[in-house]
């Protein structure tokens, strides 16, 4: 990435900043677009490095989310993903810690990284924190979002993946947890019908009492340190926490204003 390459990247998401509609009404094409013509990877490298010294907390945390739709759904990120899928090179690991890092201004799309990343323990470890975060409507619609995710075509290895309960716990309690942050709504009910197809550990054994392969062990996950990640999280989430305090004291001490 060349510094004219890093420039624009910056004016472009000031643009963004500046003008919320054209982020609403475009942005989404404006991003896949750019990465047909450039390097997909390139961008959202750049744009997560960006948006981790982004000082409004709000904006990065509404980029954050637009960046990790375009990265799930567009077809034209389909080599990204796969690239992430696995992280058997030390470039897409290097593009999931930068990612993540930016990816912890909004919680809920942290845990999709992670289920992108078939870093499921990880994910139960953050969704564990989510309890002591302030759950908000948007919050809660977020989650509803993810598990309307979990159904689409993305995911189907993770949704494979349930077959080997022995050797996925950590998605099924990833997937168990999300299941209790829901009220009992339209998502709520889909996300529990899921995890009722979970079949019974038992019944999956092989005919000569062997486990059933898993296929790609994921050894390159112990050269990311998540305990680091983990705590980075926490500190952007208090940061998250402290500016909506201060918005809500802006906009009371301008309400009692309007009242005198």
């Amino acid at each position: 990435m060349n510094s004219y390459f890093y420039k624009f990247m910056i004016n472009l998401l000031k643009r963004f900043s500046s003008e919320r509609k054209l982020l609403e009404t475009r942005g989404a094409f404006i991003i896949r677009q750019l990465c047909l013509l450039l390097n997909a990877e390139n961008i959202f490298h750049s744009m997560a490095d960006i948006l981790l010294r982004e000082e409004d907390l709000k904006f990065a945390s509404t980029m954050v989310h637009t960046l990790n739709t375009i990265l799930l759904t567009s077809s034209e990120l389909f080599q990204l993903r796969n690239q992430l899928k696995d992280l058997r090179t030390p470039e897409s690991r290097n593009l999931f810690c930068c990612l993540y890092r930016s990816w912890c201004h909004n919680p809920v799309t942290t845990v999709s990284l992670c289920f992108l990343t078939q870093n499921y323990k990880h994910a139960y470890d953050l969704i564990q924190k989510f309890g002591d975060l302030e759950v908000t409507v948007d919050f809660l619609t977020e989650v509803d979002k993810l598990v309307q995710l979990i159904e689409c075509p993305i995911f189907t290895y993770l949704r494979l993946q349930l077959l080997d309960v022995k050797n996925n716990p950590y998605l099924i309690k990833a997937l168990y947890g999300l299941l209790m942050l829901l009220p009992q709504s339209s998502a709520f009910q889909l996300l529990s019908h899921r995890l009722q197809c979970v079949p019974n550990p038992e019944l999956m054994q092989t005919a000569d009492g062997t486990k059933p392969s898993t296929g790609f062990k994921r050894a390159t996950s112990s050269n990311i340190d998540y305990t680091e990640l983990l705590q980075h999280f926490e500190k952007v989430q208090n940061k998250h926490l402290e500016a909506r305090h201060q918005r809500a004291g802006r906009a009371e001490q301008l309400d009692r204003r309007v009242v005198l």
